[in-house]
């Protein structure tokens, strides 16, 4: 096994990151404990783990051989892993971060710390096309200047990707990992993880949602927040009419001030019948169901409101799904939401989430992915300029750097649609069920 790896786990899925590459293979953990097996290097036959076939194993052993994550040995001896690879194809993968400075790179990394190239090694990285072999970057350099190179191969850093071949002749297709916005967290003890052991835990991104990105006035909800947003769709759907103020509301995930309301974000609450002009779920299904694949919590939830919801009252439930999409371990099931509303007595449908916010998604927006954000933030930082954890749109970047940093000299920021893409959250994965709560019909 090769002794540059470095390994990370998101649930069942264990990424193994080659540290002088830049591949990643993602494996279950049977994979995991095959390529394990390998080190130390062994000789003697030797069983695959007992849920792969012999024929299983010999393929997976193929692969591995052939991404460099098992590498042949002679002897107790380790072999040179780096000279090999200077007939691969070094390319800088779009989710780098690193800006050009007279002749001088300085890197950024996912950690937000800086990694300035001195300009020798800057000349090279800045010639690393995917077309040129790692040996042509070097020309007549020596080996003395591979290892500083390769160095921004691992995760920690993630600039480089040695591909097989060269990009115009499939090397990125190759490699699917190549533009990896890894790392995963790392796994303490891959032997235990390997056979069953718990997955790391990864640090909890507060600012991981729909609503966290537009959580200050933006262009694109008309100079409004998405608060705002939410709370005019409760008004246009007619939450409020005819009844008298203060109206109580009830919002969970979504921190809300209404002038005319009472808002509540206890969950007990929910049990209290008919009290609640409205009702707001906004992005819990990560707690409240997509634990058990079935969204559970999630529902319960819906039939509770209901009962909660005053006539003519609406509930909202905005969540990361899709409405004909079965429920998975990490999404929302929002056709089993419709019908566990229809079975509660209320009228709605499933609508785009943007639709509920009359979002404009037509405008150029900062797709650069989470994983990538903290090293831009640092590197606009080290030009005196602070980029929040928004969604941007590519004219407010344009203006903020206007006369302090010359976007030319970046790379790492990437731009799509805002329907697309919103620093790694697409727009239109998220949707929305409203529904309605029939009014009392008096005889």
């Amino acid at each position: 096994m090769s002794q540059y790896l470095s390994f990370h786990a998101r649930g069942d899925a264990a990424f193994v990151w080659h540290g002088l590459t830049g591949d990643v293979a993602e494996m279950s953990r049977d994979v995991l404990a095959l390529l394990l097996s390998f080190d130390p290097p062994r000789d003697d036959a030797q069983e695959p783990p007992a849920t792969l076939s012999a024929d299983q194993a010999r393929e997976f052993t193929g692969i591995l051989r052939a991404r460099r994550f098992l590498v042949q040995t002679t002897g107790q001896r380790r072999p040179d892993e780096m000279s090999p690879l200077l007939a691969g194809f070094p390319r800088v993968p779009r989710g780098a971060v690193f800006q050009r400075k007279d002749e001088e790179v300085a890197v950024y990394t996912r950690a937000g710390k800086a990694l300035p190239l001195d300009a020798v090694t800057s000349r090279r990285f800045l010639r690393c096309n995917g077309e040129r072999s790692l040996g042509q970057v070097l020309a007549d350099a020596g080996s003395t200047a591979l290892e500083p190179l390769l160095r921004l191969a691992r995760a920690d850093v993630a600039a480089l990707k040695i591909l097989a071949k060269p990009v115009s002749q499939g090397g990125v297709q190759l490699n699917a990992a190549a533009e990896s916005t890894m790392p995963y967290p790392k796994i303490p003890d891959v032997r235990l993880y390997a056979v069953g052991g718990p997955a790391p835990t990864a640090k909890i991104d507060e600012d991981a949602t729909f609503a966290s990105l537009f959580s200050a006035p933006h262009p694109s909800l008309g100079g409004r927040m998405y608060v705002q947003a939410m709370a005019d769709e409760l008004r246009r759907r007619g939450a409020f009419d005819g009844a008298p103020s203060p109206f109580q509301v009830l919002s969970l995930g979504l921190a809300m001030e209404l002038p005319e309301a009472r808002v509540e974000t206890n969950i007990a609450r929910v049990q209290q019948a008919e009290s609640y002009r409205a009702v707001i779920l906004n992005e819990i299904g990560a707690q409240l169901g997509f634990s058990d694949g079935k969204n559970s919590g999630l529902l319960r939830l819906v039939a509770d409101a209901a009962e909660a919801l005053a006539p003519g009252g609406v509930l909202i439930v905005a969540d990361y799904g899709h409405p004909k999409a079965a429920a998975r371990p990490d999404s929302v099931s929002f056709a089993d939401l419709m019908t566990q509303a229809a079975q509660s007595g209320l009228r709605g449908r499933v609508v785009p989430l943007w639709e509920v916010l009359d979002l404009d998604v037509n405008a150029q927006a900062l797709s650069t992915t989470r994983a990538s954000f903290p090293a831009l933030q640092a590197m606009f930082a080290a030009n005196g300029l602070a980029l929040t954890h928004r969604a941007w749109l590519r004219s407010e970047i344009e203006q903020l750097a206007q006369g302090k940093l010359d976007l030319s000299t970046v790379h790492g920021l990437q731009w799509a649609p805002l329907s697309e893409r919103a620093l790694g959250l697409s727009p239109k994965e998220f949707w929305a069920l409203v529904a309605t709560k029939s009014p009392r019909t008096v005889h």
